[in-house]
């Protein structure tokens, strides 16, 4: 798997604010190499169809409260300027429902000319009276400023891609801005600054929608791209969750499996709230009891021989080939194989579910093993057989252990079974009595070994010895499959071939799709969208409406709502760009040019431009970051050196990310832009103003207002106002407050203040008071910019909750994923499992040869083994399983199995540096959050073995580096024997006699891997291991037992080994053997350690060589 799928973060908001280029460019790019065009389609269409039923009711209600308004406060109303209202009230739904219909041919065409048809019928309502009026005073639109935030907003051209909208809003402003000139010709009051001020109105107007939509692209890429990835990973982490758990299934029982993940993830749940508290102690027993199954066990003759005189690959591809043959003929005998030990193999019938024809499947199972072997040895001209035993009884199955686990069966009878095989005769499956008993006459049959008889265990009851079927024997009906842990190795062996990152990515978009289809954004107002919607959809439209208030839209949870609104805010700079625009625009429209107003020269005022100054500042702020990045990228090393720079930047950082500086920032621009467009009417000279309103009422003319146009006013706050949708990182809460501020404010001046100039002002309607038509204009722009600002949260909203309800899932996944990770570290080397869970043929040997490696064989001697059981051996692989934590340093000490009472482990199988899931869970939870405060790490070991030829010659310490693994393993010994130490000091005075531990080391290349075709099994093999475990067969209790090689090294070490004299070691021969020193000061062992602690022994004096040693010399 690409680690691009994990760790690709396209949207990253670090990453994109140090962009050089825009945000927006560099997302739409992003969607296009991921190729999500088509989900940016699908959301765009779903949006489209709630954009335009909220505009048809508004323009509905719109309709409605503008005739009742008229009706109520024009006298003697003419009823033919009401019809082209009802028009626009009776159409626009009409021509909206084609862009409502499903699987058009021509969208696009049908989207714009719904666009055009309804833009020209409110244009004909809103121009219809003042085109066929013919009084002294013009009429100002009423719509004009709706119907433009409409294009770029709510029509469905808005959704379309390339400059059909801004071409359509441009020609919309064009027809306005020529009637107004039109109409100011007409009527005899052509003033170039009123029209000047028009102009600007409308281009201003259409630069903010301009941004607006822009702003609404980059969100939505933003989202798409972000969403993605969440499922892009969610995806790879199920594939690759699925991955290991067939994998384990495949080597446990799905029964046992899911009680280990459940096990596994109750112990991460723990670890994760308790990091420094210590380990997780609670150790269960995995164990299950199976009343009736037969056992298999299988061992090759000659093994010993092939090790000495076939080179170690060589020996590990036959292993391969057996093994994959014998798993073969495993799934069609129905039998569950169970481990290898070296060269044996080990199956059971009747796992986990009984079926009556287990022991016959056993049968089977041995003498297909026996063909396949012999087979085998003829085609490569090999000398080696298999000798096999067969019985029937009960078994506890299951693993024992903290970590490394294999799948184990435990009884009397697999002891017996062990006997049996020990007993018999090669090429011939020998068997007991009571599996005689199940078979019939289905098998050629013959009276056992005499070595049976000599066994004390086998004398008890009489032995079999099976060397075919019979020629009669009719073949038994097929079994019914039992095993669901098959059905597991199937999906196992099926993985997709090819690429599977295209197969993700596929996935991928198409579950990106499906989302987009259900993804709440406010459709249940499309009462007249006529598709059926689907069930799931209304209901995450209603799951996520219950999670927010009905008015604002925030989140019912404060904590989530504070975590959306303290998210930066990229576009904020871009933002103040167009404050800054507005600024300059603003400011030329509330100047008057004496010239054209009136012949009355008025005094110049510049208080004004007081306002500008900072604003300008505040937007060089906000752009200083984005400045500083067209120069060179900002990295740690290329921060600005003056310190006024660094200020600066910090700032523009801190307009970006900080929710408090942002709104700041927001509420101060807004309301220095309103007191700069109302500041010439408050020093406006109240009394010459009245004097000249009434003048130019006694003379029946416009009068000449000497200190502010009220229109230009007006529409100096409308533009105001619109600066509220280009704040998307400030609260909705926040943005209607400050409006009803700007909105009441403006409105008092209207009517308390200076109302007698603004009655005299030009109207929206004939008849209509000029003061409630300022009231009327900005009302229903304030209503519709809410309605803009209220959707536009909830879809941002809603992105963000559904967003986060797929990290909750995700969350969950990387936790399952997390559990059987470990899990599968506990069974496999955590670089093998990587390796092993991706390869497309099980028939396929993977191994490693490793040239220095330490292996460790422990033996527990109990005089009352059987009287102890299961719990206590689990308990003591427990302690020697945590041990492990503490030798994962450079040279790391892994386990390889535990054979009954043998601890197998060896160091020096490191690949490459991993973290070992199985030993350290708590160092992995803390890597993933970085948050957490990391104590100070102790030391791997305490023990070091100075060593005095390394300080004498230095070129001996590379030779030294080199056989570290065998001090380390021998280290690990140590602890082993004082962890037994401990025990027995626990349990003296109990009935149980003390336990004893003898060792065996050796070392020497091997080679590592995994053989089988099911259920993946990790195992080294080598000389150094079939010495490693003759030295602890044959080793003293209480001793660590070496060969003359391995106490060589040892000696450099400064380490006493006493030499024991030959052993004869089978396959080999007499070898020369050396006892490890063990003694130590009795004061030391009453240390503070705790008991049953991991710390290893504190004893680096006390293994010094003595002056008197008499022992062969090792050198030579």
């Amino acid at each position: 798997m690409e680690n691009t799928i994990f760790n690709e973060d396209v949207v990253n908001l670090r990453s994109l604010t140090n962009l050089k280029g825009f945000e927006w460019r560099h997302l739409k790019q992003k969607c296009h190499e991921l190729h999500l065009e088509s989900v940016m389609d699908s959301l765009i269409n779903l949006n489209l169809v709630a954009n335009l039923a909220r505009f048809t009711l508004y323009i509905e209600a719109l309709v409605i409260s503008h005739v009742i308004m008229l009706l109520l406060m024009v006298d003697r109303i003419e009823v033919y300027t009401l019809v082209p209202y009802a028009l626009v009230g009776i159409l626009t739904p009409v021509i909206g429902w084609y862009s409502f219909q499903k699987d058009l041919k021509h969208p696009h065409v049908i989207h714009t000319i719904v666009s055009v048809a309804i833009s020209l019928l409110i244009i004909m309502a809103d121009l219809f009276e003042s085109t066929v009026l013919r009084g002294a005073y013009g009429i100002v639109p009423s719509y004009d400023h709706i119907l433009i935030l409409s294009i770029y907003i709510f029509l469905p051209i808005s959704s379309l891609e390339g400059f059909k909208v801004y071409l359509l809003g441009v020609s919309v402003s064009l027809i306005y801005f020529s009637h107004t000139v039109w109409v100011a010709y007409r009527c005899k009051s052509f003033i170039k600054t009123k029209i000047v001020t028009y102009g600007l109105y409308l281009f201003l107007l259409n630069a903010v929608m301009v941004f607006c939509k822009l702003q609404r692209l980059y969100e939505t890429r933003r989202w798409i791209v972000t969403r993605y990835q969440l499922v892009l990973q969610g995806i790879t982490f199920k594939v690759v969750f699925n991955e290991e758990r067939a994998l384990l299934e495949s080597i446990l029982p799905q029964r046992m499996s899911n009680f280990l993940r459940e096990d596994m993830s109750n112990r991460l749940a723990y670890e994760s709230k308790n990091v420094f508290r210590g380990t997780y102690r609670n150790r269960k027993l995995y164990i299950e009891p199976y009343q009736e199954v037969t056992i298999l066990v299988a061992d090759m003759v000659n093994y010993t021989y092939l090790t000495s005189q076939m080179r170690a690959h060589e020996l590990v591809e036959i292993l391969h080939e057996l093994f994959v043959n014998f798993d073969l003929a495993a799934k069609n005998n129905k039998v569950l194989r169970i481990k290898f030990l070296g060269d044996a193999y080990n199956c059971v019938a009747g796992i986990p579910t009984y079926f009556p024809t287990h022991a016959h499947s056993c049968i089977d199972q041995a003498l297909e093993m026996i063909s396949i072997t012999q087979q085998l040895s003829h085609r490569k001209n090999l000398n080696i057989n298999m000798r096999i035993g067969v019985h029937t009884g009960g078994v506890l199955a299951g693993i024992i252990g903290h970590s490394k686990w294999q799948f184990d069966i435990w009884s009397k009878d697999v002891d017996i079974t062990n006997r049996l095989e020990a007993s018999g005769k090669p090429g011939l499956v020998h068997i007991s009595e009571r599996t005689m008993g199940m078979l019939g006459d289905q098998y050629v049959i013959e009276n056992g070994t005499d070595a049976a008889k000599l066994d004390p265990i086998l004398q008890s009851f009489r032995t079999y010895l099976v060397s075919s079927r019979s020629s009669d024997a009719v073949e038994l009906s097929d079994l019914e499959e039992h095993s669901s842990s098959d059905s597991s190795r199937e999906s196992y062996a099926s993985f997709v071939t090819g690429d599977v990152y295209d197969e993700i990515r596929t996935r991928a978009h198409r579950e990106m799709i499906e989302e987009m289809s259900h993804i709440p954004v406010g459709r249940r107002i499309a009462c007249l969208h006529p598709p059926k919607l689907r069930k799931k959809t209304l209901y995450e439209e209603h799951m996520f409406k219950s999670q927010i208030e009905p008015v604002f839209h925030t989140f019912r949870d404060l904590k989530m709502e504070w975590r959306f609104v303290k998210q930066p805010d990229l576009m904020m700079k871009y933002s103040m760009f167009v404050v800054a625009i507005a600024t300059i625009v603003i400011l030329k429209m509330v100047l008057i040019d004496p010239s054209e107003s009136t012949d009355e020269v008025v005094p110049f005022n510049a208080t004004p431009f007081g306002y500008v100054l900072p604003l300008l500042l505040l937007c060089l702020l906000a752009l200083f970051k984005k400045l500083w990045l067209q120069r060179r990228p900002l990295t740690p090393m290329t921060q600005p050196k003056l310190v006024l720079f660094r200020w600066l930047l910090k700032g523009s950082e801190l307009i970006e990310g900080s929710l408090p500086f942002r709104v700041s920032v927001a509420v101060v621009s807004l309301l220095m832009l309103y007191f700069m467009s109302s500041q010439r009417v408050f020093l406006c000279d109240i009394a010459q103003l009245e004097i000249d309103v009434i003048d130019a009422d006694l003379h029946n003319v416009l009068p000449d207002l000497k200190c502010f146009l009220p229109w230009a006013v007006t529409y100096a706050v409308a533009l105001i106002l619109s600066l509220l949708l280009v704040f998307s990182g400030v609260p909705l809460v926040i943005k209607v407050a400050l409006g009803i501020f700007i909105l009441g404010s403006h409105l008092g001046t209207v009517h308390a203040y200076y109302g007698f100039a603004f009655e005299r002002s030009r109207t929206t309607n004939a008849g209509l008071k000029a003061d409630w038509a300022h009231t009327w204009y900005l009302i229903t722009f304030f209503s519709i910019v809410l309605i803009r600002e209220r959707h536009f949260t909830y879809i941002v909203k809603a992105m963000f909750y559904t967003r986060h309800l797929y990290l909750i899932k995700h969350e969950q996944t990387q936790a399952s994923t997390r559990t059987i990770k470990v899990i599968m570290a506990n069974i496999l080397p955590s670089h093998v499992a990587e390796v092993f869970k991706q390869r497309r043929r099980q028939d396929q040997l993977y191994y490693e040869n490793i040239s220095k490696v330490a292996v460790m064989f422990a033996v527990l001697d109990h005089t009352s083994l059987e009287t102890v059981g299961l719990r206590v051996l689990h308990e003591i692989i427990g302690f020697f399983d945590d041990l492990l934590a503490k030798y994962q340093g450079n040279h790391k000490v892994e386990k390889i199995k535990v054979i009954g009472w043998t601890y197998m482990a060896c160091c020096g199988l490191d690949v490459e540096d991993y973290t070992d899931f199985s030993v350290s869970i708590q160092e992995g939870l803390i890597e993933e959050n970085e948050d957490v405060e990391r104590p100070e790490e102790p030391s791997e070991r305490n023990v070091r073995f100075a060593s005095i030829l390394e300080e004498q010659d230095p070129a001996w310490s590379s030779q030294i580096n080199a056989e570290n693994v065998v001090l380390t393993m021998t280290e690990f010994a140590f602890d082993l024997f004082r962890i037994i130490e401990e025990i027995g000091a626990v349990e003296q005075g109990s009935s149980y006699s003390p336990l004893r531990l003898k060792i065996g080391i050796a070392h020497g290349p091997v080679m590592a891997g995994v053989v089988g075709l099911s259920k993946p099994h990790y195992d080294i093999w080598g000389h150094a291991v079939n010495m490693a475990s003759r030295m602890a067969s044959t080793g003293v209790q209480g001793r660590i037992q070496v060969p003359r090689k391995t106490a060589k090294v040892l000696r450099a070490f400064n380490i006493h080994c006493e030499y024991r004299g030959p052993t004869p070691v089978k396959g080999v021969g007499d070898v020369p053997t050396y006892l490890v020193a063990l003694e130590q000061d009795k004061s030391e062992t009453q240390s503070d350690t705790p008991r049953f602690s991991n710390e290893p022994f504190q004893n680096v004096e006390f293994f010094t060589q003595s002056s008197t040693d008499k022992t062969p010399d090792i050198h030579e």
